[in-house]
């Protein structure tokens, strides 16, 4: 399937919705669904892909063969197959940004699997609430007593960008409203107690460091895997 499907269904990509959910409903709406959880991990390869290039880094040698050997297996094997690819692209992706940071030690303590999901999202949450200024505007926005009657975020950082046409400005008021989809994640993963996914707490917590289109990228990627990785609970 891979692009051969996406063509020619005409399936739109992610970055054609402003929040990663629209854009997975979307999906489910339109696609036959025996293949739209391969649609969905498909568009992961290819953001992660992205990060490659952004970084300069050379990607895994004969991706197209093996997105090709994959896309000719059958269901489920097909989809856990990708899913396995998507998560060595994504752990190679992780481990470079971890080598350029001099607290990796630190993170990775915290990041440990045998930590309590709470208290990880809440030194997650304390770190974006120091490091992020997005954030902290979002959290301020959202979490004050006169919240009830204001406009939503998304469309509040829509107006305010709206008045300045750059592409700086533009992607800015992107990453400001995947920042608020991000808060609004995080804390229904700290309410349920619910772990977050492999390496999503290093990646949350470099995400400030990045700037131009790659933080975006991270960003949106983050933002539909924690959507993706709650499917389970949902249908439990």
């Amino acid at each position: 399937m891979g692009k051969a499907m996406t063509n020619k269904l005409k399936i739109k990509s992610s970055k054609d919705f402003a929040d990663p959910a629209e854009w997975r409903e979307y999906v489910r709406t339109f696609v036959p669904d025996e293949d739209a959880d391969y649609v969905l991990a498909f568009e992961r390869t290819q953001l992660f892909l992205c990060f490659y290039k952004l970084r300069g880094m050379k990607p895994p040698t004969k991706v197209k063969a093996e997105l090709d050997r994959i896309a000719k297996l059958n269901e489920p094997e097909r989809t856990e197959a990708l899913e396995a690819f998507n998560d060595s692209l994504l752990a190679t992706t992780t481990i470079k940004l971890m080598s350029e940071c001099k607290f990796a030690a630190v993170i990775t303590d915290h990041s440990d699997n045998q930590t309590d999901p709470r208290e990880q999202l809440d030194t997650l949450l304390d770190h974006l609430a120091r490091t992020s200024p997005h954030f902290r505007y979002w959290r301020d926005y959202t979490g004050s007593a006169d919240c009830a009657g204001r406009i939503p975020w998304e469309e509040f950082v829509t107006t305010i960008h709206s008045l300045d046409p750059s592409k700086s400005a533009k992607r800015d008021g992107e990453y400001a409203v995947l920042i608020g989809q991000l808060g609004q994640l995080l804390a229904h993963y700290r309410d349920n107690n619910h772990p977050l996914p492999p390496l999503s707490f290093e990646r949350i917590w470099f995400l400030d460091r990045l700037r131009g289109p790659e933080r975006n990228l991270q960003a949106r990627a983050i933002v539909q895997g924690l959507i993706e990785a709650m499917k389970p609970c949902a249908s439990a």
